[in-house]
This record gives C-alpha cells, sequence and structure tokens, in this order.
C-alpha cells in the first residue's frame, strides 16, 4: 500500500511501523517527539458562489452575495456566454437580453463601481440583463425581487472600463473548491503499524518572516533543541513558555491566521511562542514570527508535554561562539561575505557580530564578525536554585537574556582590590530584594550583586578572595545577593580596568 511520510510518497508492506518507515527513508524522528497520522482523506468538489466570466477583452470573477437570488443565476448563468454587449455608458455595462424565471421588483437600485445586478427590462423576465456598474450611480433596473445588488467583480474590473459595443461573453463557468475531509486525525507511537493508507507527520516546518528579525531570533532559540515543548493548549492555540524573557521589540503585527507563529512581546508572558489552530485578531502584545508550512496535524494533536519536532527555514546562521574559521565555513556555504575584526586569527572565538540576527545577516549578505582570544572568555555557573530574580537581571543586563555571550562593563577597580565592580542597571534594579545572602564566607570566583538593601541598587561584582565580612560588590551580607561562580578566566577579570569590557558565557 501507499503512505506519505512528511509529504513523501512510499510503499510499504502491512505491519510496518513508522520508525522502520522513516529509518528506511532517511527520515531522522525527533527523541521523545509525537508522531501524527491522517487517516483515509476523501476528496469532494464543493459549488462556491464565485464564476470566471471570459470575455472578448480579458477575464474577470463573480462573487453572487445575494443568497435569495443565487441559485436563480445558476439556473441562468450560461444562457449569457456568447451574448454581446447590449450597451455601454459611463455608469455601466450592459450584457442581454436572455430568459430568466426571476420575478422583477419595482425597487430603485443603487450600484457602486463593481457592484452587479440582473435587470428585467419592461419587468419581462425575457428581457434579462447583467449590469456591471462602472462607477456610483442609480437605475430603475426592475432587478430580481428581494436581492438589489446581487454581487461584485472581485477580478478583473479593469475589464469593465474595456468593454464596448461589439465585444461578448465567451464563456462562464462556476469556480469550484475540492475539500479535503479526513475521517481521523490522531496521535501515534513510532511503532504504529501499518493497515491502510494514511499520511504521516514527525515534524513540523516553519518558515521565517524576515519582517521580526529579532522574535524570530529568539524562536531559534525556543526551537534550538529541534522542537517545541507544549507548556499550555487551548482551542485556539499551543504555547511553550520555557524561554521567557523580560520583553521585545514589537515587530510585524496582524492577523493571526491557523498555522501562524507569535512571539509575545510584552506582558507577564513575554517570550512565550504561540501556534494558532484557529485564526484570532490582531494583538499588539504578539510579533508574528512566520508561519507553520506543513505539519499542522502534530499541533492539531499534540497535548501538554508533548515534544513536537520542528525544523526552521531558513536555517539559523549560528556562529557566535564558534572559532572564526568554523564562522567562515557557514558563513561561506550561505553565500555571506565575513569581514572580521578584533582577534582576526582562525581560532579566535566570535563574541559579537553585526547585524546580530540571522534574518538581518541573510538580507544585508554580509557580518562583521568579532573575534576574542579564547583565554579571554570569562565561563559561569547560575545558581537557578537558589537567586533566580537576581539572575535573571544580570541576564538582563548583560544580554544573556537572549544571547549566548554577554558583555559586562568594568565600573571600578584597583590593582589592590578584591575584587572588580560592573555597571549595572538602574531603571530595572529597584525590585532586587535579599536573595542567597551570604551566610559564613564569600568564596574565591563568587559572583554577587547589590540588593535593595543597600544605596548602589544593581551593582554587580566578583571576588577574588574569600571575605568573612564583604560579598563581590563590597557590600555586607545583608546586602548582597550571590547568583553564581566564575568556573573559567578569573585571571581574565584582573586584568580589566575600569571602561574596559569582558565577556561572559553561561555553562551548565
Amino acid at each position: 500500500m501507499k503512505v506519505t511520510i512528511d509529504g513523501l510518497e512510499l510503499e510499504v508492506d502491512e505491519g510496518e511501523t513508522v520508525e522502520a518507515l522513516a529509518k528506511r527513508s532517511g527520515i531522522k524522528l525527533g527523541k521523545g517527539c509525537i508522531v501524527a497520522i491522517r487517516k483515509q482523506i476523501e476528496a469532494e468538489s464543493v459549488q462556491t458562489n464565485l464564476f470566471n466570466v471570459m470575455t472578448t477583452r480579458g477575464r474577470m470573477v463573480l462573487r453572487m452575495e445575494c443568497v435569495e437570488a443565487l441559485e436563480g443565476w445558476r439556473r441562468a448563468y450560461k444562457r449569457f456566454e456568447g451574448i454581446n454587449i447590449r450597451w455601454s455608458t459611463k455608469d455601466a455595462t450592459v450584457i442581454g437580453p436572455i430568459l430568466s424565471d426571476f420575478e422583477p421588483s419595482k425597487n430603485a437600485v443603487e450600484l457602486k463601481q463593481g457592484e452587479i445586478t440582473l435587470s428585467l427590462s419592461g419587468f419581462s423576465n425575457e428581457n434579462t440583463h447583467l449590469v456591471l456598474s462602472k462607477k456610483l450611480h442609480s437605475g430603475s433596473y426592475a432587478p430580481p425581487k428581494g436581492c438589489g445588488v446581487l454581487g461584485r467583480v472581485v477580478y478583473g474590473k479593469h475589464i469593465l472600463g474595456l468593454l464596448r459595443m461589439g465585444d461578448k461573453i465567451t464563456k462562464i463557468e462556476p469556480i469550484v473548491e475540492t475539500k479535503i475531509a479526513s475521517k481521523a486525525v490522531l496521535r501515534a507511537s513510532t511503532n504504529y503499524k501499518f493497515d491502510e493508507p494514511v499520511q504521516i507527520y514527525t515534524c513540523m516546518k516553519a518558515s521565517l518572516d524576515k519582517s521580526s528579525p529579532l522574535c524570530s531570533e529568539h524562536a531559534y532559540n525556543v526551537f534550538e533543541p529541534g522542537n517545541m515543548e507544549v507548556t499550555r493548549k487551548y482551542s485556539r492555540f499551543i504555547a511553550c513558555d520555557k524561554l521567557m524573557v523580560t520583553s521585545l521589540s514589537g515587530e510585524k503585527v496582524d492577523l493571526r491566521k491557523r498555522g501562524t507563529i507569535t512571539v509575545r512581546n510584552s506582558g507577564t508572558d513575554a517570550g512565550s511562542l504561540y501556534v494558532y489552530l484557529v485564526d484570532a485578531p490582531v494583538a499588539t502584545s504578539h510579533t508574528i514570527i512566520g508561519e507553520i508550512a506543513e505539519g499542522m496535524e502534530l499541533a492539531e494533536v499534540a497535548l501538554v508535554g508533548d515534544l513536537v519536532a520542528v525544523s526552521v527555514s531558513p536555517r539559523r546562521l549560528d556562529i557566535l561562539g564558534k572559532r572564526q574559521t568554523e564562522a567562515a565555513a557557514i558563513l561561506d556555504a550561505n553565500r555571506i561575505k565575513m569581514v572580521r575584526s578584533g582577534d582576526e586569527s582562525d581560532d579566535a572565538i566570535i563574541a559579537q557580530h553585526e547585524p546580530q540576527n540571522t534574518l538581518e545577516i541573510y538580507s544585508k549578505g554580509q557580518v562583521d564578525c568579532f573575534g576574542i582570544s579564547q583565554s579571554q572568555v570569562v565561563k559561569v555557573r547560575f545558581f537557578y536554585d537558589k537567586a533566580p530574580n537576581s539572575i535573571k537581571y544580570f541576564k538582563i543586563v548583560t544580554g544573556l537574556e537572549l544571547r549566548r555571550f554577554g558583555k559586562m562593563k568594568v565600573y571600578f577597580t584597583t590593582p589592590k582590590m578584591e575584587m572588580v565592580l560592573f555597571k549595572g542597571d538602574d531603571t530595572i534594579a529597584k525590585g532586587l530584594l535579599p536573595e542567597n545572602t551570604p551566610e559564613g564566607q564569600v568564596m574565591p570566583g563568587a559572583i554577587g550583586l547589590t540588593n535593595s538593601v543597600k544605596k548602589f541598587t544593581g551593582m554587580m561584582g566578583v571576588r577574588f578572595f574569600a571575605s568573612s565580612k564583604f560579598g563581590p560588590t563590597a557590600e555586607g551580607f545583608d546586602g548582597t545577593n550571590i547568583i553564581g561562580k566564575v568556573t573559567e578566566g578569573i585571571d581574565v577579570l584582573k586584568g580589566l580596568r575600569e571602561g574596559m569590557e569582558a565577556y561572559v558565557v553561561e555553562v551548565n
């Protein structure tokens, strides 16, 4: 029997499993990720209220919007084929006559540009004419009872101004839609055995929007494991709240249609990523970062706690923290020009680059990569279970909230000091309550910040020597929050002077 897996059609034997098929077809299944199965599909052709009208001047599409007249129009429209333009004025073009079974009314009709009606001249259905309005006007057209305006031209309005005496309608046909209705979409394991033709979905394919480069970069972080964890599900969307941030710049805002991917840019859920199952209105708190091009079936069947495999297009240009020579290979493969700065040697580590966001790099076609020696990288480990709020503040100030590499600017140090102090952010430091204040002794390499008990709230520092009295920012223990420790690069910090910068990276 034939099945499709992520769009690839294959022959399978009855009883073969999804896992075996994926392995045979070269599709890598995401570890722990769900699979969706769509069972037998039935196709049904459905008539719409749209009609293609071919004329000697070109094609138009009419949309019949008056429900009361739709069936009568369907019985009569073919009779307009081969019929000439009866007359054309500055107000309207009129085609006919034909015989219809409409009952005329005595109502006047106001038509806007592009609107259409039927005129039963002399109140006779034997003199039925199609009226195409060129401009706003009123007329005593004796339209069918119950319908003054029958519909409008939705494509080819320019044809109205081209039609002249001698032109005619050559063909009219309804536009038919093929509706696909599945009997079932269900979750399945990789051990699912085939017993009928089905469609299998193992991965959602996300296409990012270049209009939202910053929020898309955040989405790359969310999708970095190759999947998204569903932490919330409602009738309208599934969401992943694993990488919350303080806020993001608002970018593209529009209607959130089925399949749209958004990132919450403000509020308590800032940083959450959403995939919409149904249409939703515009919300300025949501930045549209792309759409699910294939695999929405996985979003439909996913439950809270599930992992859904995701592939992202275009691929992330992941060069931060790479050696200059590694980054050069990645950029060259994507035809991106690389300009080296700072330490330009092949083994230098890229600590920052401009533009910072993948989609902006693709658009510009060039990136400036600033390198530093590997020995200049300061590595830190955070105590998340003891000081979560203080760590969040530290990440915001240094840029680690959004980037792999953070940057700390030296506020004050002297050769004889036992610590180095780094500049904080007064605007967001006011709420730093005491958290993981030290007891007994602060060890060398400890990272801390001044809490709201003291005047210089938000100051950050690292101790070089142990102390039983003062924390990393030279404050007493009651004014100090310990957030982590330096695991590598303490000598780098000892060599810094006021105004210099240190690049920091988190290690697990």
